[in-house]
């Protein structure tokens, strides 16, 4: 069903879809983490996963206790095999408000007021399936859940995560893509930004993020970057209360597999970022790069291509010829070859649809909510374009030789069209902080 919209903007996605959730062998043989009545009472965000690596992880909940653990223990033998106390993990200027806020009894606690409190898990295996349990004291406030280690490199391993933005109204088609997500095989998320419409509050960040996700949430780590919305409240202070990141947070990278992530800030282009991603991506030792953000850099979409951030970023991405980049922002799905690099822009994540402008540029685009997942190994990476309705509408298969050269299908067929855009000639900061980017010069005149 769909409702009504506006000149630009498509109708509204109105309606639900039957899904069967992919069992788990990781829930069968550890438990599923639900909280037990005391946690019920005690906990005011379920426990969820950030910043694994592949010796450590963090658990983070809310709390209406000071008081917290997580014991990890072998999911077969059951022997404990680490115990870290959790420490208030928000904004210190806060702690005391919050303190009190939790201490008052009342059925629900604003969002605001959320108790944040986060253990951090050390000296784990790589690619190593571990069970946790969240304790108050000696009081288990849930049962056993999965969490799994960082894969380290491997020739044979597949590493598999989705990918997926513009996702945070709370409404029928970000659950819907939610459901689909559920039957996929994944190792952890990527969000591309606008997790939380339409200012980044605690409360929108609640309701439209950990709400949605919070089955997934407790197996498996979620690593966002930040959107323009999430800029909105206090430069996106909820934003990185929530979230624990590597350093600096804003931008940063990590390593899954034979993958090297980087997450960049495209709100706010900077010279230290541009510095740091120039630095990062030349040390870097994984055969795969895949580079996301918030903004696209190329597309054809209602707001037009973002000159400046392309000025910024893109030049270092063809420096070090970077396999794929993800963005969202706008809200259909397009792909664009440039300089050798896939650059991807995927906001469908269930944000309300827009319309395209005047003559495409890009090699594929649909106006469809959807996802991204994907499955990678040492020599291949394959990216399903999944839709609403469970249709793959696009597959993207690469393979790696060992000199580093990369070849290309599209749905099963060979592929080597590029656009024919000039690579940008230098880097160009922009140092002010943007809630919406500048248009590129070269805009094109829209259809209605």
């Amino acid at each position: 069903m769909l409702l009504a919209g506006s000149c630009y903007h498509l109708p509204l996605w109105s309606g639900d879809v039957t899904v069967e959730a992919l069992p788990r062998e990781s829930i069968a043989r550890c438990g599923n983490g639900a909280l037990t009545d005391a946690g019920a009472a005690a906990i005011t965000r379920d426990p969820y996963l950030q910043a694994t690596t592949t010796t450590s992880t963090a658990v983070a909940w809310g709390t209406r206790s000071p008081h917290g653990r997580v014991v990890v223990s072998e999911p077969d033998s059951g022997a404990v095999v680490v115990t870290a106390e959790a420490s208030y993990a928000g904004d210190p200027e806060k702690l005391d408000e919050r303190e009190r806020a939790w201490k008052v009894p009342r059925e629900k606690l604003a969002a605001d007021d959320i108790y944040v409190v986060r253990a951090k898990l050390e000296g784990l295996q790589p690619t190593h399936l571990y069970c946790y349990q969240v304790f108050d004291d000696d009081i288990a406030l849930t049962e056993k859940a999965p969490m799994t280690t960082a894969a380290a490199p491997s020739d044979t391993d597949h590493s598999r995560f989705v990918a997926l933005g513009d996702t945070g109204t709370g409404g029928p088609a970000q659950k819907a893509i939610a459901k689909w997500i559920s039957a996929q095989p994944f190792d952890f998320l990527l969000f591309l930004g606008d997790i939380a419409y339409e200012s980044g509050t605690a409360q929108q960040l609640q309701d439209h993020f950990f709400g949605i996700y919070r089955d997934f949430l407790r197996f498996v780590p979620a690593y966002p970057t930040i959107g323009n919305h999430e800029r909105r409240t206090r430069r996106g202070r909820p934003y990185f209360e929530a979230f624990t990141l590597p350093e600096p947070e804003r931008y940063y990278s990590f390593d899954w597999g034979n993958v090297h992530f980087v997450c960049i800030d495209t709100t706010q282009r900077d010279s230290t970022q541009l510095v740091w991603l120039d630095e990062d991506l030349r040390t870097n030792k994984r055969p795969w790069v895949i580079v996301y953000g918030h903004h696209p850099m190329y597309t054809n979409s209602l707001r037009g291509a973002q000159l400046w951030i392309r000025r910024a970023f893109s030049k270092i991405i063809a420096k070090y010829k970077v396999d794929v980049v993800l963005t969202g922002h706008e809200h259909q799905y397009e792909r664009f070859k440039i300089n050798g690099t896939n650059y991807i822009v995927s906001g469908g994540g269930g944000g309300q649809l827009t319309r395209f402008w005047g003559t495409s540029r890009a090699l594929t685009q649909y106006t469809v909510h959807h996802f991204l997942a994907f499955d990678v190994t040492a020599k291949e990476l394959d990216m399903r374009v999944i839709d609403i309705s469970g249709r793959e509408i696009e597959k993207l298969h690469l393979t790696k030789d060992r000199a580093g050269d990369t070849k290309q299908k599209v749905n099963d067929q060979p592929d080597t069209k590029q656009n024919a855009v000039p690579p940008e000639p230098k880097v160009v900061p922009d140092e002010k902080i943007h809630d919406e980017p500048d248009d590129d010069e070269h805009r094109v005149t829209p259809r209605r």
